[in-house]
């Protein structure tokens, strides 16, 4: 990194690449390439010069590798690079960038992990800026945690979170499974594992602090379990993909750490039955904490992940290759657990379930669920060779769950892809993986692009989501129409352009104006 000093001019290069460009939507493999223009990547002169006068401590790199990085996340969608990095280390340093920006009409997109999948930190304007919360690692450690919730800066991520309120008997709950910023997960409205007991982000927020595009400083909500004060700011922000905003600090809810934790696991003969068991425990009320459904060619790769030499100890005992239900329960005596496991083996057995096993061996556990959260690497390593993957993300019904799913499955085995499917069952959210080679031809990613829209119409015929965790982006704009209608999208054109008036936050992602 380095600190640029204002001079005449102020022009970067992109990475070229001749084979994509901003208008082409059709592409064929997946690549680390960039999004091409005939153009250089430029920012103003006088933008530069008003920068390092007003903020002359903060970092601004110009290194080609942080413009990859912060460009790409961990999309299929190409590297769109951003045509400088500023990372800021305070509300005050946002608020004078932000008022900058206005000015002098650069697009802003703000930056956290880089985890997110859906193209959300392409820069897809040229002379835009990443602005990099990485600085704002603020814990509130204060307190003695006599409020269940606790107050933290946009840069902390969710293990670090944890692993600072370890001593607590306290924990952030919302799992997505990367390792994603705190302020990325509200960004994108994210959820993962645990959600079928905790809720998603959206349940797990408190309240927050953010700069609006003009360079207001905001505060949103408070630290009360529930308010009715006026429009829901906090549900504004969260999902909205640093379109509306930057946020710097969020106020999120700590549950405590469970004293009792089993782990099971249940084989079906179809995908259908272990749906439809889902969705029984669902309707018996039993309280899993994670409930999660793998079908065949996903138990294939989990099982190749975790029989690999370097995982070889993560999971010792081979798995029947059929669609497999992975679970937790949890409880404040090992009584009440076993009483949810003793419930859940029976709607099982009664769905055509066999092989129920459970452990309560700590190690066993962690080792099943890390292995679980690396199934995207796993569902990688089916097609060697591939660097990322289609992902859906439909959300449905429980009552649309096991056909939904089922019907899937018979697509990609129809179109002749390699495809896993999993989901967070117990909420009725599912993810095919569809691995991507460099040198795929076009033919074949038409036909992952066909599975896509295949669910994803049959999700919004049913009622559902074209994304229940992972956000629009620019890669699923198109669906929002068909999910909400013109006066939906209106809406949300109408607000954005409200708070935004010159459409410099992280423009052409949810709604284009």
């Amino acid at each position: 990194r380095k600190t640029i000093a204002h001079n005449d001019t102020f022009i970067i290069s992109m990475i070229s690449s001749s084979k994509f460009n901003r208008n082409n939507t059709k592409r064929s493999p997946f690549s680390t390439d960039t999004i091409s223009t005939d153009e250089k990547l430029s920012l103003p002169c006088q933008f530069i010069s008003d920068i390092s006068a007003t903020l002359p401590h903060v970092q601004i790199s110009t290194n080609k590798y942080d413009f990859f990085s912060h460009g790409k996340g961990e999309s299929y969608h190409p590297t769109a690079p951003p045509a400088a990095v500023l990372t800021p280390t305070n509300n005050q340093d946002i608020m004078n960038i932000l008022k900058l920006c206005n000015q002098h009409h650069v697009p802003v997109i703000p930056y956290g992990a880089g985890t997110s999948v859906e193209g959300h930190i392409s820069a897809l304007q040229n002379g835009s800026i990443s602005l990099d919360m990485n600085e704002f690692k603020f814990i509130d450690d204060s307190s003695s945690l006599d409020d269940p919730c606790i107050k933290v800066g946009a840069g902390v991520t969710r293990l670090e979170l944890n692993d600072r309120l370890r001593h607590t008997g306290m924990q952030f709950m919302v799992d997505p499974g990367a390792d994603a910023s705190i302020v990325g997960m509200v960004a994108c409205g994210a959820s993962g594992t645990t959600a079928v007991k905790y809720g998603t982000m959206r349940e797990n927020i408190l309240s927050l602090e953010c700069v609006l595009p003009d360079g207001t400083f905001a505060k949103c909500g408070t630290k009360a379990l529930k308010s009715s004060a006026g429009y829901d700011l906090v549900s504004l922000l969260t999902g909205s993909e640093g379109t509306l905003g930057v946020i710097t600090h969020i106020t999120v809810k700590l549950h405590p750490i469970p004293d009792h934790v089993t782990a099971a696991v249940c084989t079906f003969d179809n995908l259908h039955d272990a749906a439809e068991a889902v969705a029984m425990m669902r309707m018996c009320a039993v309280p899993v904490e994670r409930c999660e459904l793998l079908d065949e060619s996903s138990v294939l790769a989990f099982q190749n992940y975790v029989s690999s030499s370097s995982h070889q100890n993560e999971n010792k005992k081979a798995m029947d290759i059929k669609p497999t239900l992975f679970l937790e329960f949890t409880g404040p005596s090992q009584v009440s657990v076993q009483e949810q496991v003793d419930m859940t083996e029976s709607i099982c057995s009664d769905l055509n379930g066999s092989n129920f096993r459970f452990t309560t061996d700590e190690n066993e556990r962690k080792s099943l669920w890390a292995a679980r959260h690396k199934l995207y690497y796993a569902s990688l390593a089916l097609r060697p060779g591939a660097k990322g993957a289609i992902l859906t993300d439909a959300c449905v019904p429980l009552s649309c769950f096991a056909d939904l799913i089922t019907k899937t499955v018979e697509d990609v085995k129809r179109l002749g892809v390699i495809g896993p499917c999993f989901g967070h069952a117990g909420d009725g959210n599912f993810h095919c993986i569809l691995p991507i080679l460099d040198d795929d031809p076009v033919e074949y990613i038409d036909k992952l692009h066909q599975v896509n829209d295949n669910l994803i119409r049959k999700t919004i015929d049913v009622g559902g989501t074209c994304t229940g965790e992972h956000g629009v982006g620019y890669g699923k704009i198109k669906y929002l129409k068909q999910q909400y209608g013109g006066g939906g999208v209106k809406m949300m054109e109408m607000i954005k352009k409200g708070l935004d008036l010159n459409n410099i936050m992280n423009p052409g992602k949810i709604v284009v104006v």
